[in-house]
């Protein structure tokens, strides 16, 4: 394997693993989308139900502490 071959190698290495990665974080970036979306969802359904502790249900900073 000549000089030119393997710095090609190490290049294409590098380019697969940076692929990965970058894949990899917009996989999470769009769990985390779905999961915002889902809990916004619940969170308008509560409020459309008329209930008045929506906040309190779905947000465990907002509940009183016991």
């Amino acid at each position: 394997m000549s000089e030119d071959e393997a710095r090609e190698r190490q290049h294409r290495t590098f380019v697969n693993l940076a692929g990965a990665i970058a894949v990899l974080l917009i996989a999470l970036a769009a769990l985390w989308l779905l999961r915002f979306l889902e809990d916004s969802r619940k969170l308008q359904d509560c409020i459309e139900a008329g209930r008045r502790d929506c906040l309190q249900r779905f947000d465990p900073e907002v509940a009183p502490r016991r």
